[in-house]
C-alpha cells in the first residue's frame, strides 16, 4: 500500500474534514514511490471515479478505476503499479445524474502548458536548499516593522522577454531581474500570481492550480533556483496568492462533482460579477483545509518570504451585498489562516490587499483583528493620485486629498502601493496621469515618488514606473526598455535609484512607520500655495528630518518654514534637477506654531528634505 494512502488515518481524516489540515498536499493528489503511483481525491456525491493518464510518447490513454477509502466514502484512491513521472492525467467522475466530468487534480503539483489542462505527475525535487539560504530566510524579515521595505511588483511574463520574444524562464529571470533590483535599490520583489492559470490576460488572478507553479516559466526546480538566488542576494520574495475566489473554467474546481463543491452553495454569494470568478465556500472544512494547505505548501516547498493576499473583500464581506455586510465565516477563516501561518512560519510577512474600511485588518487575532502585518493603503493611493491628476492651478481646491491619509494612518499598519491596478485598463501610466508638459510630468513624477517615500508606511511600486514608463501596462510583450536610451527616462531611473538609496539610509523614514511619534505636521493646510511640510522621526533625536513638498507650478523664493530647533539645517535630498547642497541657519522667529524658522527657495513641483547639520 502506498505511503500516502496509509497515512490517511482516522485522525488525519477528522483533521481534514474539520478544516484544520495544513499539509493535505502530502496525502491528496498524485504521489510516486517504489515504482508505483498513487492517486487520492476528495469528491463526495459521485458514483464512480477513475483516473486517466496519458503515455507521453504514444499519447495512449489508460484508465484505472478508483475505490472509496475504507474509512471515508468521500475519498477515492487507486494505486497504479507503475511510476508515472511526467505523465499527464485527469479524473473522470460520474455523477448520480449520469453526467461524466473530466477534471484536473485540485492537488496537482504541475500542469500542462495552456491551452492544455491536464495535471502532471511530478518527480521528486532535485533542488537542495543551502544552509545559507535557509538562514537568510529566517533573517530576511527580522524586525521588518522597523526596517526599510521597498517592494518591486512585477508580472514575470511582461517584465522582459528573451531574444525570441518568449517568456523568460525562472532561471533566465534570476539572471536578469536580480541584478536590476539590486541596482535600483528595492528590498523585496512581489510577483503577480504564478499559481497555474489558463489565461495569460488574467495576470494569474484566476487560478486553477493552487499547488502548481505555472508551467509558462519552467519547472518547480527552476522556480526554487530563482528563489534561492533572491535569498543569496538578500532580496525578499513575496507571492501574490488568492484565497477568496477561483477560476470558472470547467476543467478545474468549478462544479467539481457536478454540483457546488468548492464554491458557495448560496446562489447570491457564488459569483463575482466584476471578475467572472467563483467564491470559495470556506464554511466547508475540506475547502478550508485545501486553502490552508496551499498557503503552507508555497512556504514549505518554495520558501517564499511572504504573501500578499488578493481580493479579501470576498471573505471579509458578504459577496454582492451593497451595504458591505461583514462575513463572519470568511473573517473567521482568515483569522485561522493568519494565526496558523504565524505559528508555523513566524518569519513570513502577511500583506492584505485593501479591504475597504474593515477594521483591525493588521491587528492581532487575539485582540479582535484579522492578523495581517500590513494592509495596502488604497485610500492614500487613490487620494494622492486624484490630487496629482488635478491641474496645479486647481490643487488648492482639493488640498485635503493630499493630507487626509494622516487622519487614519495609525489605525492600521499600512503599505503604500502604487500597484499594477493603477496603470491598466485606461488608467494611464503614473507619468501620464500627471498634467502639463512632458518635462513638468517628469518633475511631478519625481515629486510623487518623493512624497511616497517620505509618507509613513512601507512602499510598493509596479514595474516600469521607476523609469517613467510612458504607456500604461497593456499586457504587451515586455516593458519599453528602449525608452531608457532617452534622457528623460534615464534621468528618472537614476532618480529612483538615488531616492531608494536615500530612503534606506535615513532611519526617520522607516523606523517609526507605525507609531505616531514618527510623524508630525509642520503645515498641513497651506492650500493657497499647495505646499505641505512635516517632520519624520526615528528613535534617535538626531535622525529627525523635515520634508517640504511644493505641489504647485510656482517657484517660492525666501519661503519661511517653522522648525523645532535653533540649529543649522542642511538640505540632504531634493527631487529637483539641482543636486546642490545647502545649509541655512534657523532664526529666532516663530512660524507654523514652532519656535524658530528657516527660509529657503522652493522650486515648483519639488520636494526637499532638511536635517540638522552635524558639525565635525
Amino acid at each position: 500500500m502506498n505511503k500516502s494512502i496509509i497515512q490517511l488515518t482516522q485522525d488525519k481524516l477528522e483533521v481534514f474534514h474539520a478544516g484544520q489540515m495544513k499539509d493535505a498536499y502530502r496525502y491528496f493528489g498524485a504521489h510516486t514511490s517504489a515504482g508505483q503511483t498513487s492517486f487520492t481525491l476528495w469528491v463526495p456525491e459521485v458514483i464512480k471515479v477513475s483516473v486517466a493518464y496519458t503515455e507521453p510518447e504514444s499519447l495512449t490513454e489508460e484508465i484505472f478505476q478508483m475505490e472509496q477509502h475504507p474509512l471515508d466514502a468521500t475519498i477515492w484512491q487507486v494505486q497504479v503499479p507503475r511510476k508515472l513521472t511526467g505523465y499527464a492525467y485527469e479524473y473522470i467522475l460520474e455523477t448520480p445524474d449520469g453526467e461524466i466530468l473530466r477534471k484536473a487534480d485540485p492537488y496537482a503539483q504541475a500542469s500542462e502548458k495552456r491551452p492544455e489542462t491536464k495535471s502532471i505527475v511530478v518527480e521528486a525535487s532535485k533542488h537542495t536548499w543551502s544552509k545559507a539560504v535557509l538562514q537568510q530566510k529566517i533573517l530576511q524579515n527580522k524586525n521588518h516593522f522597523e526596517k526599510p521595505m521597498a517592494i518591486y511588483e512585477l508580472h514575470i511574463g511582461t517584465w522582459k522577454r528573451n531574444a525570441q520574444g518568449d517568456f523568460l524562464n525562472y532561471r533566465e529571470l534570476a539572471a536578469e531581474l536580480i541584478p536590476y533590483v539590486l541596482e535600483m535599490g528595492f528590498t523585496h520583489i512581489e510577483i503577480l500570481p504564478i499559481t497555474e492559470h489558463p489565461l495569460d490576460e488574467s495576470w494569474g488572478y484566476q487560478t486553477t492550480g493552487y499547488f502548481a507553479p505555472t508551467s509558462r516559466y519552467g519547472t518547480s526546480d527552476d522556480l526554487k533556483y530563482f528563489i534561492a538566488q533572491c535569498a543569496e542576494n538578500k532580496i525578499g520574495l513575496i507571492l501574490d496568492w488568492i484565497p477568496g475566489h477561483f477560476c470558472v473554467d470547467e476543467h478545474a474546481l468549478a462544479r467539481f462533482n457536478g454540483n457546488y463543491l468548492y464554491e458557495s452553495e448560496i446562489e447570491d454569494r457564488r459569483m463575482n460579477p466584476d471578475w467572472g470568478t467563483l467564491n470559495f465556500d470556506v464554511t466547508k472544512g475540506e475547502v478550508a483545509s485545501f486553502l490552508l494547505s496551499s498557503s503552507h505548501y508555497w512556504l514549505e516547498e518554495f520558501k517564499f518570504d511572504g504573501f500578499r493576499m488578493d481580493a479579501l473583500i470576498c471573505l471579509l464581506f458578504v459577496p454582492n451585498v451593497e451595504e458591505r455586510q461583514p462575513n463572519q465565516q470568511g473573517t473567521a477563516f482568515l483569522q485561522k489562516l493568519t494565526n496558523n501561518l504565524k505559528e508555523f512560519h513566524p518569519e513570513v510577512i502577511l500583506i492584505a490587499e485593501d479591504a475597504w474600511n474593515y477594521p483591525k485588518v493588521t491587528h492581532d487575532v487575539a485582540k479582535g483583528g484579522i492578523g495581517f502585518h500590513y494592509k495596502w493603503n488604497f485610500g492614500w493611493m487613490r487620494d494622492t493620485l486624484d490630487y496629482m491628476e488635478v491641474q496645479p492651478s486647481k490643487r488648492s481646491e482639493v488640498h485635503g486629498k493630499m493630507n487626509f491619509s494622516l487622519m487614519y494612518q495609525y489605525e492600521e499598519r499600512y503599505l503604500l502601493a502604487l500597484s499594477h491596478d493603477e496603470v491598466v485598463n485606461g488608467e494611464a501610466s503614473l507619468l501620464n496621469k500627471l498634467p502639463g508638459t512632458l518635462d513638468e510630468r517628469f518633475l511631478q513624477l519625481r515629486l510623487l515618488l518623493g512624497f511616497w517615500v517620505a509618507h509613513p508606511g512601507k512602499k510598493l511600486l509596479f514595474m516600469g514606473q521607476e523609469f517613467g514608463h510612458f504607456e500604461e501596462w497593456e499586457f504587451k510583450p515586455e516593458l519599453d526598455w528602449a525608452s531608457l536610451e532617452t534622457e528623460n527616462h534615464k534621468k528618472m531611473a537614476d532618480f529612483t535609484k538615488k531616492l531608494l538609496a536615500f530612503y534606506k539610509t535615513e532611519m526617520a523614514f522607516f523606523e517609526l512607520d507605525d507609531h505616531p511619534d514618527g510623524f508630525s505636521w509642520i503645515d498641513a493646510d497651506n492650500h493657497r500655495q499647495s505646499v505641505a511640510a512635516f517632520i519624520r522621526r526615528g528613535r534617535m533625536e538626531q535622525d529627525e528630518c523635515i520634508v517640504v513638498c511644493n505641489f504647485s507650478d510656482r517657484n517660492y523664493e525666501n519661503f519661511q518654514l517653522g522648525v523645532p530647533k535653533y540649529a543649522d539645517y542642511e538640505k540632504i535630498f531634493t527631487t529637483s534637477d539641482s543636486d546642490q547642497k545647502l545649509i541655512v541657519d534657523a532664526v529666532d522667529e516663530p512660524s507654523d506654531d514652532l519656535p524658530y524658522s528657516i527660509r529657503m527657495n522652493l522650486p515648483a513641483f519639488t520636494m526637499s528634505i532638511w536635517k540638522q547639520k552635524e558639525w565635525e
